[in-house]
């Protein structure tokens, strides 16, 4: 487990772990099932920079948290979400491919990051901080949860690309990995309110929006179409959060 937790930190996040192979395919499979649990750990750091912000005020605050998160991860979720806004503004699905390895941002990348981090922003600064604090934990075990059931059902646009070092994932480590997201998530969201539990189902349904479209555009999954569906599962969730707790 220790392993594994270690291997999961390590592709999903910028913490250092030195010494570890995180791109040796047995290992990879085998941490996957705990990829849920790095949102505890990056949700869990983005909560302590909300906490200690606050007296700042709620705003203030929440965009600390969101700073932290991205800072914690590298930006990577957010760096796809920008590469897949773009891809989709061109017709051609190889030019769209094309446009994902492209390391420049364009129009349509800017807009959807800074759209999302304001939804984010405005959505945590609703919120109690009890409820925040809550709400970044779960949101960010969904967000990466997200991974899982995609890697699973959708083959990787492309061999050579990061998604491919995840794909065909069994059904095994999907139901494991449900579970964990499960058992972490569920009492965060019954101490916000019983109807914050529709974050779980909205959650999977943006998921599963997300696979049918990055299917239909990208012809597979791809690292970056992975990033997308974390962001928007991420934002979904507070949605479902701020909803209940108003």
């Amino acid at each position: 487990m220790i392993d594994r937790l270690a291997v999961a930190h390590a592709f999903l996040t910028r913490l250092p772990m030195p010494g570890l192979g995180w791109w040796e395919r047995g290992r990879l499979d085998r941490a996957a099932a705990v990829f849920p649990l790095v949102g505890l750990t990056v949700g869990g750091l983005a909560a302590l920079a909300r906490l200690a912000a606050d007296p700042l005020g709620a705003t203030f605050a929440s965009v600390c948290a969101v700073a932290v998160a991205a800072v914690v991860t590298g930006a990577l979720h957010e760096d796809g979400l920008a590469d897949t806004a773009d891809a989709l503004g061109v017709r051609d699905r190889a030019r769209r491919l094309e446009v994902m390895r492209d390391p420049r941002i364009g129009t349509f990348g800017v807009l959807a990051v800074v759209l999302v981090l304001l939804g984010r922003v405005a959505l945590l600064s609703q919120l109690s901080l009890r409820d925040a604090v809550l709400a970044l934990l779960a949101a960010h075990v969904l967000a990466r949860w997200s991974v899982l059931p995609q890697a699973a059902a959708i083959a990787p646009a492309r061999r050579d690309g990061s998604a491919g070092l995840i794909a065909g994932l069994s059904a095994g480590t999907v139901a494991i990995g449900t579970g964990l997201a499960l058992v972490a998530t569920v009492p965060l969201l019954l101490a916000i309110a019983p109807w914050a539990t529709v974050a779980l189902g909205a959650c999977a349904a943006a998921t599963l929006v997300c696979a049918i479209a990055w299917r239909r555009a990208f012809g597979g999954m791809t690292g970056d179409a992975y990033g997308a569906t974390a962001q928007l599962v991420e934002l979904v969730c507070y949605v479902c959060v701020a909803a209940a707790a108003g």
